[in-house]
């Protein structure tokens, strides 16, 4: 199926009963209808990054009368130097062990055309026939190629914003020079595939194209992609409703991207931490007491009760209002006040007061915490920190506010929470509130994590950034004045208070409520109170003052936050005495709890002889799911490669591992692609499912960019190619390959310098021929020499290429004809349509333009013959003989049908070896009435007097001969080795024959000169055989066709505007006429 006229890619036959090729390696797997949200397939991950998807539309699509096929549409831009070229790509979606296939692919050049239609749904009712839904038809045609869209009528929107794009790079493929031997080589790096039975097809003929399973509006996806690309075996993990098997939880993947090796440490080693710990009991008293702005007695011993008998290990001492000074609401006073609070509590040890001391103070204005600790113990007690919050006046002020203090308690974290929340029992929703904000607000720093062993620590959280919260704990207590009230009213609580029914009370209580509800202070426990309401009290005296209703203001409460690691039954905590007491320093009474727990005691050697053995279990799991894929080869041997012939090596990976494993290429730096540009992998990135196997292609097609920097050595065609594997190793991949020279992109003086056959020459000879030209220190120009491969192709057209319709403009593969002048040998015959085709390919591959682009603008303004040819003044000779040679042999096979006595033509020239040495050299004669003939034979032997008898196979231009006679002819053309004899004109309104003489008479083409002396007046019928001059009549005035074709050969693959392109095609008119 030739997309390109003249160099065809390889066939793709889209037919259902084609035999297919191995399916290509997953590029992405289509997802379960259960999964998570979809995210788009990544298109571009299929190109090399030169090409840019530029839009996708999502159809189906058939060719002729074939199933339609599922696959999604996509216009993709390619970068080139010589200006952007698009294409359509038709891509099947990513499915269980199949890759995204390329289908086929559409080049946006000149011929391409497309046509939208809208389609209504069918009237037909017939059980048999059901109607299909509306949808757009998009028509794409290029060539041979016609392929139907059918997309879904929701997506109209969508549709012309394709449709509009297509215009555009259609109005841009309109400007472009290239022939289309050149233009698009990009797309043979792509390998295509026909659709198999793994395909999504339908055999409908009007698919339902609404349906879920078809196409979804344009805001809605097809593909989901978890990674960039993920493969069949992981789409479980997708699925919200699959559950993990306990083998997997167990034995987790570790280079999921939601594998945390910190945590699976930590999970593994504290579940055996009986071999590695042990538990020793301690006791905790804790006091709350709201003093009422009061200050100790110096030396008192009243507050003995509070502090205990000294039986306790740690002493946890909170008050509330310790500080009311209007001075102190919103800036600390320090900590006077607290001095005095030690001293009153150590007072009350007695003769224990020894054997403690203080650990921390941390205090907010009224609100103060203290601990006291066992001497024996505190070298046991580490991460001590603190940790205060306002949330009084203005949400800061310290008439309220919480402060807290977290430690480490051998290897059990406690920590310990003192509020005075908001008052009165109308502001339950304010304490509430109070609560959220000091739980949340109440947070601590991250410990050194230098100084320890992240998987020793149950409570360090993944993510750098957080902070330590109350619920990283063991054990957690909250005491205070929580100002938690009775719903009853006040009447019957003071009843109920008269009565001492406790209970009564407590069955009303607005904390016991909102522990119940979880409304705060969820998974909370509290002990059992049977101690009367400890608010409010007459000061000084035991009575409450029944002026306000009394409640259980001042409590303690305790929770063993949720633990993954460790069973909170396993810190054995309980409240063994729960109480108040009569000091009548306050309003409130002071309450105490008691509280006995088993910390853990860590056995540091026996703990790091498990972190060890849980360390090497975790090495044994990432040897088991590291990914991992066996490749059958790393060595690709390409052999010899051709200009525009690709070439595809296939390579098999195999995935031996547990787990998909994801491959990518690796650049070798950060500013260069994955490989040579004349390279591509497909796919460059994938996953290979577990157990899978997968087939990678890679394809070498050299275009006309690179030919000459391969020819010339510049670049080496060798490359070696980075597969990495996500988690796993990397394999390196050798190409290798030997380019075959070519003439295609060589300078024309390389071109003019090759002795021999550009293959018969060696790399090192080529590389020398491949050097800058420098400048001649010499006057004038040297005399160039003929280009070897031009005049081939000039001679077999001069010979074969006579009323042969369609040249210049015919399609064809000129690949066998370029292979022929790279070796030198034949070329085929009866090919003068593909010859000239490949003679206008080798002019327009040129790295300069025949025409030099210096001369471009001067060209516009040519008006006729002889200011066309004056621009060629400058042009180097070399280019000057090619651009005349060409255009005298387009004449030449323009106006002669017949050449019945033509047999063979040469090249007479000291640097070229005849083609064959025994052909006699054709001479063109021209035939007229006797007048004319005479007149010319003249008019050539004044010419051989005046010209020099050399030429040495070169084309100039003179000066006007006789300027009496306004006859301005120029001088003969000749295509060999002048040897000192001329050869009679072409006359503009005569006829000419071609003549076999027995003299070996070079070929030389003479300008027609203009009417005047040699001007016939009255036309005349030429002889069967003969035939008419290209410009006696309008039928043979050069094609605009043909004109387009010759425009890149002579200006090169520069792209030119509408009025610069007609301009150029008058130049070249006007060099035809010469």
């Amino acid at each position: 199926m030739p997309l390109l006229p003249s160099l065809p890619r390889r066939a793709s036959t889209w037919s259902i009963s084609s035999t297919s090729q191995p399916s290509t390696p997953l590029a992405g797997p289509r997802s379960s209808t259960k999964a998570v949200p979809e995210t788009p397939f990544d298109h571009q991950s299929l190109f090399r990054n030169t090409e840019k998807v530029l839009l996708t539309q999502g159809c189906r699509v058939r060719r002729g009368y074939a199933p339609f096929v599922k696959a999604d549409a996509l216009l993709v831009i390619s970068k080139r130097e010589i200006g952007d070229e698009a294409a359509i790509f038709l891509v099947t979606h990513p499915a269980d062990n199949s890759a995204a296939t390329i289908l086929c692919t559409i080049p946006i050049i000149p011929g391409f055309k497309h046509r939208l239609e809208q389609t209504p749904p069918s009237p037909s009712n017939s059980f048999f026939q059901q109607s299909a839904k509306p949808h757009t038809t998009l028509y794409l045609s290029c060539e041979d190629i016609k392929l139907e869209l059918r997309i879904s009528a929701s997506q109209s929107a969508k549709v012309q914003k394709l449709v509009a794009e297509l215009r555009r790079q259609n109005d841009a493929a309109a400007l472009s020079p290239l022939p289309r031997s050149i233009s698009h080589s990009w797309l043979d790096l792509y390998p295509m595939q026909p659709p198999n039975e793994k395909d999504d097809v339908d055999d409908l003929t009007s698919p339902p194209v609404d349906t879920p399973d078809n196409l979804t509006p344009s805001t809605s996806t097809t593909t989901t992609i978890e990674t960039p690309l993920i493969s069949s075996s992981s789409k479980n993990q997708l699925e919200t409703a699959s559950p993990v098997s306990p083998e997997t939880e167990q034995y987790p993947d570790p280079y999921l991207p939601t594998f945390s090796r910190t945590h699976f440490l930590r999970k593994r080693l504290f579940a055996g931490q009986d071999k590695w710990s042990a538990r020793e009991e301690i006791k905790i008293r804790i006091a709350t007491y709201n003093v009422n702005d009061k200050i100790p007695p110096e030396g008192t011993t009243e507050l003995s009760p509070l502090v205990g008998k000294g039986e306790e290990d740690i002493l946890v001492f909170g008050f509330q209002e310790a500080d009311l000074r209007r001075q102190s609401l919103l800036i600390s006073q320090g900590n006077s006040r607290a001095d005095g609070w030690e001293a009153a509590l150590l007072a009350g040890l007695g003769d224990r007061a020894s054997d403690f001391e203080k650990l921390v103070l941390t205090q907010y204005v009224g609100v103060m915490m203290m601990i006291l600790v066992r001497k024996s113990l505190k070298e046991h007690i580490s991460r001590v920190e603190t940790s205060e919050r306002g949330i009084g006046l203005l949400g800061f002020g310290g008439n309220k506010a919480g402060v807290a203090v977290r430690m480490k308690i051998h290897d059990t974290t406690v920590c310990f929470v003192n509020a005075h929340m908001a008052a009165f029992a109308t502001a339950l929703d304010r304490r509430r509130s109070d609560y959220q904000v000091l739980r949340t607000g109440l947070s601590f720093p991250r410990p050194n994590e230098a100084d320890l062993t992240a998987a020793y620590e149950e409570f360090l959280p993944e993510a750098k950034e957080k902070l330590l919260n109350q619920e990283d704990s063991h054990m957690l207590f909250w005491l205070g004045d929580l100002n938690y009230r009775v719903d009853l009213p006040d009447d019957e609580v003071k009843k109920l208070v008269e009565e001492k029914r406790w209970d009564d009370m407590l069955a009303k209580d607005q904390l016991r409520s909102d522990i119940a509800s979880e409304q705060s202070f969820a998974g909370f426990s509290e002990a059992e109170i049977s101690f009367p309401p400890t608010f409010k009290f007459v000061h000084g005296s035991t009575t409450h003052d029944l002026k306000r209703a009394p409640a259980y203001t001042d409590r303690i409460v305790y929770d063993l936050p949720k633990n993954e690691h460790t069973p909170s039954s396993s810190f054995g905590l309980k409240c063994d005495e729960y109480t108040s007491h009569d000091i009548l320093w306050s309003d409130h009474r002071p309450v105490t709890a008691t509280f006995s727990a088993q910390v853990r005691v860590v056995d540091e050697t026996s703990r790091g002889v498990e972190l060890a053995a849980v360390m090497k279990e975790l090495d044994r799991l990432e040897e088991v799911y590291r990914p991992s894929l066996e490749i059958e080869g790393t060595n690709l041997e390409f052999g010899d490669i051709r200009y525009r012939h690709p070439v595809e090596r296939e390579v098999k990976l195999r995935n031996v591992g547990r787990v998909p494993a994801t491959y990518s290429f690796k650049p070798p730096s950060s500013d260069k692609p994955i490989c040579k540009p004349f390279m591509w992998p497909y796919p460059a990135t994938a996953v290979v499912a577990a157990g899978q196997e997968l087939t990678l292609k890679v394809v070498i097609d050299v275009d006309e960019y690179w030919s000459a920097k391969l020819t010339l050595g510049s670049e080496d065609i060798n490359d070696v190619l980075v597969l990495q594997i996500a988690g796993g190793k990397d394999i390196f991949i050798t190409v290798q390959a030997n380019y075959l020279a070519s003439t295609i992109s060589l300078p024309l003086h390389v071109l003019s310098a090759l002795p021999s056959p550009v293959r018969d020459i060696s790399l090192s000879e080529r590389k020398i021929l491949g050097r800058p030209l420098t400048p001649s220190t010499t006057n004038g120009e040297a005399p160039a020499k003929p280009v070897r491969d031009v005049w081939r192709l000039l001679e077999y057209l001069m010979a074969k290429g006579s009323g042969v319709e369609g040249l210049w403009i015919e399609k064809g593969d000129i690949r066998e004809i370029i292979e022929s002048l790279d070796s030198g040998s034949d070329l085929p015959e009866n090919q003068a349509s593909i010859v000239s085709l490949a003679l206008l390919h080798l002019l327009t591959a040129l790295p300069t333009p025949l025409l030099p682009v210096s001369h471009h603008t001067s060209c516009l303004t040519a008006e006729d013959r002889d200011a066309a040819f004056a621009v060629l003044e400058g042009v180097p000779q070399i280019n000057t003989n090619v651009l005349i040679g060409l255009m005298s042999v387009i004449r030449l096979c323009s106006s002669v049908e017949e050449t019945p006595d033509v047999s063979a033509l040469k090249i007479d020239n000291a640097t070229i070896e005849p083609t064959k040495p025994d052909v006699d050299e054709a001479i063109l004669e021209a035939k007229d009435d006797e007048v004319v003939k005479e007149e010319t034979e003249k008019s050539d032997t004044t010419k051989k007097e005046e010209k020099s008898s050399s030429m040495d196979g070169n084309f100039k231009i003179s000066e006007e001969d006789d300027d009496e006679d306004e006859e301005a002819t120029l001088d003969l053309i000749s295509l060999t080795h002048s040897k000192d004899k001329a050869s009679p004109e072409i006359n503009q309104e005569g006829y000419a024959k071609l003549k076999v003489d027995e003299g070996d008479e070079p070929l030389k083409l003479a300008s027609p000169p203009k009417k005047g002396l040699n001007a016939i007046e009255e036309p005349q019928t030429p002889p069967s055989h003969s035939n008419k001059a290209l410009d006696a009549s309008p039928a043979n005035e050069p094609t605009v066709e043909l004109i387009d074709a010759l425009i890149p050969a002579v200006f090169g693959m520069t792209v030119a505007v509408a009025t610069v392109k007609e301009k150029r095609r008058k130049f070249i008119r006007l060099l035809l006429e010469g």
